[in-house]
């Protein structure tokens, strides 16, 4: 009985999950161009938000932009991550390559998307950095 209810568990929990991506994963080359900017950058702070009118409790990450791979962004950045189903925890120190949008006033990251910590992900900034040469040599 209890193998039947740790199954059923998991799989209404990993429906759940997937439910939150309402426009599924895009690919690297996707997101690399509907993001306001794309970069390596690491976690110097962060600080609790209390809940607005727009959005729910979460946390404002203060991030320091190591490289730059599409847009402009200000450096230091800061990058709200809402405590619900689309939140993007971040820790303090960790570097992260991140793909960044704007929503309702504040930076924000797609949990649904590319973003992640630069030592998982590896095979996407190699793209990125493809993607960016081959933009410039254009």
């Amino acid at each position: 009985m209890r193998v039947i209810i740790t199954v059923i568990s998991i799989l209404v929990l990993s429906s759940m999950a997937a439910a939150v991506c309402l426009k599924g994963h895009p690919s690297v080359e996707e997101e690399y161009y509907e993001s306001q900017s794309v970069f390596i950058g690491k976690v110097m702070a962060e600080k609790a938000v209390a809940e607005s009118r727009d959005y729910y409790e979460g946390k404002n990450y203060t991030v320091q932009i190591q490289e730059i791979l599409r847009g402009n962004p200000t450096n230091p950045i800061v990058i709200f991550s809402e405590n619900s189903t689309g939140r993007f925890p971040m820790a303090v120190g960790n570097s992260y390559i991140i793909f960044l949008h704007y929503e309702l006033g504040r930076y924000q990251i797609d949990n649904c998307g590319n973003s992640g910590l630069v030592l998982e992900k590896q095979d996407t900034i190699q793209t990125l950095r493809q993607i960016k040469e081959f933009k410039i040599k254009k």
